[in-house]
């Protein structure tokens, strides 16, 4: 095959980028979910632990996930604001 035709090869069959992941709500419930999932099995493995000082670190960190997880859903019933082109935040867009 010569070169000219790979060039001819419409865009939509070769990939030039990875479009960026979106951050919408569903990936927000994915993360809410999965941090959730990660306290119970920390708060778990602290519940089956002999030593105590290692319960004490497994504990701890299943109280971060799931405070993490709080931040995270609470922060879904807020409206984000929307950037409208290249504007700043506390600008106009350009009409």
């Amino acid at each position: 095959m010569a070169p000219e035709q790979d060039l001819a090869m419409p865009s939509t069959q070769r990939p030039d980028r990875i479009p960026a992941p979106r951050e919408g709500s569903s990936d927000r419930r994915r993360r809410v979910a999965l941090l959730l999932e990660t306290a119970d099995v920390l708060a778990e493995r602290a519940r089956r632990s002999s030593d105590a000082a290692q319960a004490a670190v497994l504990a701890r960190r299943s109280a971060q996930r799931r405070a993490q997880a709080v931040r995270l859903a609470a922060s879904e019933s807020v409206p984000q604001p929307r950037r409208l082109g290249g504007a700043w935040p506390g600008r106009l867009a350009p009409s």
